[in-house]
C-alpha cells in the first residue's frame, strides 16, 4: 500500500495540504474573474484539485523507478518530466470537465467558463504541483531508509549487548566452580562426610542456578534466596565461623534484577573476609527499595594485616558491567574499606516488571559508554597506584593492599587487577 495512504495521520495531513493549495487557488480564481465570487472559486477550485493530490500520489512510483541514488541525472529528469506533462493533462481535462459541468447551471455560464490562457496556466500549475509531489515523495522515502538503517543498527546493537552480557554471565560460573572446588578439597580430608553433604548442596545449588541464571532477569527475592543457599553451602566448611545475615526489606521481592549478581560478592566476602580471620565473622547482605531506586548492601570483615591473596579479577568488576549493560549510568557500584569492615553498595533502578527500561534514552548506548567509562577509569590506573595490579583481587579482607592509614574512601569502580 501507499505509505500516504496507509497511515492516517499522513492521509489525512496529505489531504489538509491540498485543502490548503485548492483554497489559495481560489483565492486567485476569484481575483482572476470578478464575477466570481470566493463561493464559486471554491465550487470550481476545490474539486480538481483533490483529482489532481490523487493523481500526485503516483509520483511514487515514478521515484522508484529513478531512485536519486541510482539513476542517471538525464533519465530522472526525463521520467519526471513525462509524469508531470501526464498528470498536467489529466488535471486540464478534469478541470475543463468540471467547469463544462457547472457552466451549465443558470448564472455561472460566464464565470466559470475557462478562456485557453486559463487552460495553459492550469496545465503549468499541474506540472509544478506534479514535481513538488515527487519531491516530497523522496523525502519521505530517504525518511523511510533512514530509519530501515537505524532500525537495522539498533537490532546489531542490542545483539551486541546481549553476546556481552552472555560473556559476562559466563564468566560467573567457572568462578563459582573454582570456590567451590576449593571448599570441597579443603574438606575432603578433614570432615569426609562434610564435603558429602557439600558436594549435595552445591548440586542443589547448581541446579537452581541453571534455572534462575538462564533467565534475563529474575526477582530479587529469588536472587536473595540464591543467596541464603551459598552461604548454606559455606556454612558446612567454615562452622561456627561464618555466620550470615541475609535481609530483604518488605516489598522488594518482586524488584527485577540480573541473575546471580551477588553471587561474586558473596563468594569474595566468605573467600577473601571471613577465610583470614581466625575467629570468622558475620557476612551481611541487605536489600533495600524505594519508589525508585533498589539499594543492596554486602558487608563483611576482614583482616587489613592479612597478606593479599591473589585472585581471578572477576568479582566488581563483572558486577559493574552487568549492572550498567541492564541499567545504564543509573547503575552505581560503590565499595569502601571502614573499621575493619569491607562494603559494596549497589544501587540500580527499581523495575518490576520484566524487560522494562528506566530510561527514555537509548539504553544501548547509555550501558555501553557507562562500560567504557569503567574500563577506561581502570586503564588509566598508574602501575604503582595498586600494590595489587598484578591480578589479585579488591575482595573483603585486604580488598587491595594500601597502606592501613591510606584513605580508601568510595570508588565507583574496583582497583585494577581483581575486583569483589
Amino acid at each position: 500500500m501507499h505509505h500516504i495512504l496507509g497511515s492516517a495521520r499522513r492521509r489525512n495531513l496529505y489531504l489538509a495540504s491540498w485543502g490548503v493549495i485548492g483554497t489559495l487557488g481560489a483565492v486567485a480564481w476569484s481575483a482572476a474573474n470578478a464575477g466570481a465570487g470566493i463561493a464559486v472559486a471554491l465550487a470550481v477550485v476545490v474539486p480538481p484539485c483533490l483529482v489532481l493530490a490523487f493523481v500526485c500520489l503516483s509520483a511514487r512510483y515514478v521515484c522508484r523507478a529513478a531512485p536519486l541514488e541510482a539513476a542517471s541525472l538525464g533519465r530522472t529528469l526525463a521520467m519526471h518530466a513525462g509524469a508531470g506533462m501526464v498528470a498536467a493533462t489529466v488535471w486540464a481535462a478534469a478541470w475543463a470537465g468540471w467547469t463544462g459541468v457547472l457552466a451549465g447551471r443558470p448564472g455561472l455560464g460566464d464565470a466559470v467558463r475557462l478562456t485557453p490562457a486559463q487552460l495553459a496556466a492550469v496545465a503549468t500549475a499541474g506540472v509544478l504541483l506534479f514535481w513538488l509531489s515527487s519531491l516530497l515523495h523522496y523525502l519521505l522515502a530517504a525518511f523511510e531508509q533512514s530509519r530501515r538503517a537505524e532500525a537495522r543498527e539498533l537490532g546489531l546493537e542490542v545483539l551486541a549487548r546481549e553476546a556481552e552480557l552472555k560473556a559476562l554471565r559466563a564468566q560467573i560460573d567457572p568462578h563459582f566452580l573454582f570456590n567451590g572446588l576449593q571448599s570441597i578439597s579443603a574438606l575432603t580430608a578433614a570432615d569426609p562426610a562434610g564435603a558429602r553433604r557439600m558436594c549435595l548442596r552445591l548440586a542443589d545449588f547448581f541446579r537452581s542456578s541453571v534455572r534462575l541464571g538462564g533467565e534475563d532477569e529474575i526477582r530479587l527475592e529469588d536472587e536473595m534466596a540464591m543467596v541464603r543457599a551459598y552461604l548454606d553451602i559455606e556454612n558446612v566448611r567454615y562452622g561456627p565461623r561464618l555466620e550470615s545475615e541475609v535481609v530483604l526489606e518488605p516489598g522488594c521481592g518482586s524488584c527485577r534484577v540480573p541473575p546471580l549478581i551477588l553471587q561474586p560478592l558473596v563468594e569474595n566476602a566468605v573467600r577473601h573476609g571471613i577465610r583470614p580471620l581466625v575467629d570468622g565473622g558475620v557476612v551481611r547482605v541487605t536489600a533495600r527499595c524505594d519508589e525508585a531506586a533498589v539499594r543492596v548492601l554486602v558487608r563483611n570483615p576482614f583482616d587489613p594485616e592479612a597478606a593479599a591473596q591473589a585472585g581471578t579479577g572477576v568479582g566488581l568488576a563483572n558486577v559493574e558491567r552487568r549492572l550498567a549493560a541492564r541499567f545504564g549510568r543509573e547503575a552505581v557500584a560503590r565499595w569502601r574499606r571502614e573499621g575493619g569492615w569491607f562494603e559494596v553498595d549497589l544501587r540500580f533502578p527499581r523495575i518490576e516488571k520484566a524487560g522494562a527500561s528506566g530510561e527514555e534514552v537509548d539504553p544501548v548506548g547509555e550501558a555501553r559508554g557507562a562500560i567504557w567509562d569503567a574500563r577506561a577509569r581502570e586503564e588509566a590506573r598508574a602501575p604503582g597506584e595498586d600494590a595489587r595490579a598484578s591480578g589479585e583481587d579488591a575482595d573483603a579482607g585486604g580488598g587491595d593492599a594500601r597502606a592501613p592509614g591510606e584513605d580508601a574512601g568510595p570508588a565507583r569502580t574496583a582497583p585494577r587487577g581483581g575486583s569483589r
